[in-house]
């Protein structure tokens, strides 16, 4: 079992290694598995920048774990999207992959990983947090202070551009109570996540 402290290790997505990217993918296929798609397969979009490339490195894509020995028991994705809104271009921390292996669920490491990808947010130098969720784990993030939104969420690039880039069916910004959240239309530019 992990320790109590959370040694939470950064890994900027242009510097990770192939191992620590097949290490994420195991994971995540443990956690989300999907026919004919293989730990290389996830490897790959691991190692893929989906981030803004005009950022700084302190706001970069990146991905945050927790290890036990050599496994990787715990992830979150966090990386810059600049979207467009009724307001003009906003940069936010896109939130993807937050995942637990389930031997180590309830032990808050879910909590300390988020809290680290939206340090970011926390300090300033990104405004908000944009995510989606499911409705059953909604309030865990809620609980931490996010809220959910109810901005029509388009892709202007897709093939149809009015329908939601998101899958799941709750989407989310953290922190809940900061001010300057757009009203109308948030245009992601690009897949969901």
């Amino acid at each position: 079992m992990p320790t109590s402290r959370h040694d939470i290790e950064t890994i900027l997505t242009c510097e990770m290694s192939e191992a620590d990217a097949l290490a994420i993918a195991e994971l995540l296929i443990t956690v989300w598995p999907k026919k004919d798609v293989t730990p290389s397969d996830r490897a790959v979009v691991l190692r893929t920048d989906r981030g803004d490339s005009h950022v700084s490195k302190d706001v970069a894509s990146r991905s945050l774990i927790i290890r036990d020995g050599t496994q990787v028991i715990a992830h979150a994705a966090v990386f810059p999207r600049t979207v467009g809104t009724t307001m003009g271009d906003l940069t936010i921390a896109a939130l993807a992959s937050v995942c637990t292996a389930p031997n180590y669920r309830g032990h808050h490491l879910g909590e300390a990983i988020v809290r680290r990808a939206w340090q970011a947010v926390d300090e300033g130098r990104i405004p908000f947090s944009l995510f989606q969720t499911s409705e059953r784990v909604r309030r865990w993030y809620q609980q931490l202070g996010s809220t959910a939104v109810d901005n029509q969420i388009v892709n202007s690039n897709a093939e149809d551009p009015r329908s939601c880039p998101f899958k799941d069916d709750c989407i989310m910004r953290y922190p809940a109570d900061r001010p300057g959240w757009p009203d109308g239309e948030i245009d992601l530019r690009g897949p969901g996540y």
